[in-house]
């Protein structure tokens, strides 16, 4: 698995989409995978889908430990969306799950690695976010205002949770040529408290960063975004201007930031500066804030995708061309205008509350791709 491509996972384009949401109590091991169907020429009988389990990423597939996910294992269906759900008690050399897709007819495989245990800081908790009206987990990595659920002890306890918030005022990744560290603002925590039982549905009244924990077990914790009904789309120019920070200078920045008609400033900027306007411009604003809403659903953790660093990497450069995980890091590569590779590398570092971050291993190096890569967003030539 260590040598495995898994850049397929982040193209939202792919000919299927693939996403697991995971619970543990003790040894026992509880994972839901839903898997879409993302094309028009593939259907399910094109592929076998199976697990196994292994001790690490370096740790060989052993003989007869493949299990299927069959009808016996499907949970719930959609449209082109299937949901399968599987339990097994783990052992103390069982660390990591491997599901491999199969599409028979074309003969492609692929594998998808799902840490039961990525590190000893880092603890699974017993119960997941499920839909309010289908018996499935809440698998967005965010919840609209306007979204209910339900908080579900996926092994049949009845579990009693409090929630609590803070405001999402976490900053946007810096460059990743600026070595210089970010400035973590101060925590400002909601005052809206909440307590809920087993399979009591729930809305949230504010957006935030929220954790939920089990009040028998304070350890066991789940974190999730709560962001305004419109997210990941803009409903307010003020928002829009937000994601340019990226690709403009601070003096134009600024200027977007303190306009007093934010609407006039960003048709503005859009029209004068990105290659003097026209269907480029436009085209412009159809790709850009695309990506942004791809980043959303991809890596949408503590704050929106997009400010995080693998979302910043993401909204410049695009899909990776290879992706590569371990327990420790992810490594990302593009092909470079010069013919050479550029590599990104993201430490996998654990947060309180269970909070799983990649940290960019930031260098000046990475200037000349960046400064190169903003400039095909300006002018124009950025097309997907």
């Amino acid at each position: 698995m260590s040598s495995a491509d898994v850049s397929f996972l982040y193209n939202q384009d792919h000919e299927f989409l693939i996403d697991h949401r995971l619970a543990q109590d003790g040894n026992k091991v509880k994972v839901y995978v839903r898997f879409i169907l993302n094309s028009g020429v593939v259907k399910i009988s094109d592929y076998e889908i199976q697990y196994d389990v292994r001790d690490s990423y370096i740790d060989e597939k052993h003989v007869n430990s493949t299990t299927r996910l069959d009808s016996a294992t499907l949970v719930a269906t959609g449209f082109r969306e299937f949901i399968y759900s599987f339990e097994f008690e783990k052992t103390a050399d069982q660390n990591l799950i491997i599901l491999e897709v199969n599409n028979i007819l074309r003969g492609r495989k692929f594998l998808i690695d799902i840490p039961i245990e990525r590190n000893r800081s880092t603890q699974n908790q017993p119960f997941l976010i499920f839909e309010a009206q289908r018996n499935v987990p809440y698998f967005s990595r965010f919840i609209n205002l306007d979204q209910s659920v339900r908080l579900v002890n996926v092994f049949g306890n009845e579990g009693k949770y409090q929630i609590e918030g803070v405001i999402n005022n976490q900053a946007v990744a810096i460059p990743p040529f600026d070595e210089g560290r970010i400035q973590v603002p101060s925590k400002i925590e909601i005052d809206t408290l909440y307590g809920a039982v087993e399979n009591e549905v729930l809305k949230f009244s504010t957006p935030g960063y929220y954790i939920i924990n089990e009040a028998t077990d304070p350890s066991n914790t789940l974190g999730v975004l709560v962001t305004d009904p419109f997210f990941p789309y803009f409903g307010q120019f003020e928002r829009l201007v937000e994601p340019l920070i990226f690709i403009t200078t601070n003096d134009e920045y600024k200027t977007l930031r303190t306009a007093r008609d934010t609407r006039s400033a960003f048709e503005n900027f859009v029209t004068t500066r990105i290659s003097n306007g026209g269907r480029i411009a436009q085209d412009f604003v159809k790709y850009y804030y695309r990506r942004l809403r791809k980043s959303a659903h991809l890596f949408t953790s503590n704050k929106e995708g997009w400010k995080t660093d693998r979302g910043m990497v993401y909204q410049i450069y695009g899909n990776p061309l290879q992706v590569f995980r371990n327990e420790e890091q992810e490594l990302w590569v593009y092909a470079a205008p010069n013919g050479g590779r550029i590599r990104f590398n993201f430490e996998i570092v654990s947060e309180e509350n269970n909070l799983l971050t990649y940290r960019l291993i930031r260098e000046s190096k990475f200037k000349e791709s960046w400064v190169d890569a903003v400039t095909s967003w300006r002018s124009g030539k950025v097309i997907e």
